[in-house]
């Protein structure tokens, strides 16, 4: 069997069992085993497949058919140019938190910062990636998804620069690490009800820890805009996601003393997407 004929096998496997995007998906899959480009794919498609090879094609052909994601299949996920491993336990990455890091890189030059839910880590290594003056403490309460972290932080020429902090409370931070110049965080921000709704990929396989935020998707959000004021230098910034305009209108009508909610600004798909406070 060629490349070309597993490839169009795969693809139909896919597309009879649902999967939205069928023919991109077989050439990520086939690309995966092959260790070439998609482009190379395409471009050869007489080059003949290995009996080991195409075991592999299957079997991830089968896992894919179950609804496991395509990052944890390939064990890899791309955030802002960086490649970093993701697997069962920790949040694949999306292309809405990079609004996140752009904000945080306006607002943020030197010092040090708090991601609160750091997951696979990808929003600390993003800023950290960017600014050489800056230093991290990367906050996760799931101990699997902290190992994701450290993996992917060991990766990295700048790991010296950031803290791995098992917990989420803001207020057990240790006293040496304040005050904070910046938090950041992609906190749960789902409500509770529209969990049986997610799409299976994220439903059956992602730490709903890291997706269910409670009955109106802000019981984490509001805790750390609680906990960020005496964490935070005056004048400095917290910045989380949320799941929207409903949210944002919550938060607008949520009072804070400690804190004036500077913009809500949108994603790629124009949804209200990163909160904006800052310190007074």
């Amino acid at each position: 069997m060629n490349r070309g004929q597993i490839r169009f096998q795969v693809r139909e496997r896919l597309r009879k069992s649902g999967i939205p995007r069928a023919a991109l998906e077989a050439d990520i899959l086939c690309s995966e085993v092959f260790g070439c480009s998609r482009e190379d794919l395409l471009a050869h498609p007489e080059r003949q497949v290995e009996p080991e090879e195409e075991n592999r094609i299957s079997s991830l052909a089968e896992a894919r058919i179950a609804r496991v994601p395509v990052a944890y299949l390939k064990g890899r996920a791309s955030f802002w140019g960086l490649d970093l491993l993701v697997g069962p336990g920790c949040l694949i990455p999306r292309p809405e938190t990079e609004v996140l890091v752009e904000t945080a890189l306006e607002l943020f030059r030197k010092g040090r910062f708090l991601d609160w839910g750091t997951g696979s880590g990808c929003v600390a290594l993003a800023l950290l990636s960017e600014r050489e003056e800056a230093t991290a403490l990367m906050m996760e309460k799931s101990p699997l998804a902290l190992l994701w972290a450290w993996r992917n932080l060991n990766r990295f020429p700048f790991r010296h620069r950031a803290l791995l902090w098992h917990g989420n409370s803001i207020r057990r931070i240790p006293s040496s690490w304040l005050p904070l110049d910046l938090i950041v965080g992609n906190p749960p921000y789902i409500p509770s009800s529209e969990i049986p709704l997610l799409m299976e990929d994220v439903r059956l396989y992602e730490p709903i820890l890291a997706l269910d935020g409670g009955p109106d998707g802000l019981q984490d959000v509001l805790t750390i805009l609680r906990d960020a004021e005496n964490a935070l230098v005056s004048g400095g910034w917290l910045l989380l996601e949320i799941a929207g305009s409903e949210q944002a209108e919550t938060l607008r009508a949520t009072s804070n003393q400690a804190f004036e909610l500077a913009c809500v600004r949108k994603d790629f798909a124009g949804k209200e997407r990163i909160a904006v406070w800052r310190r007074r």
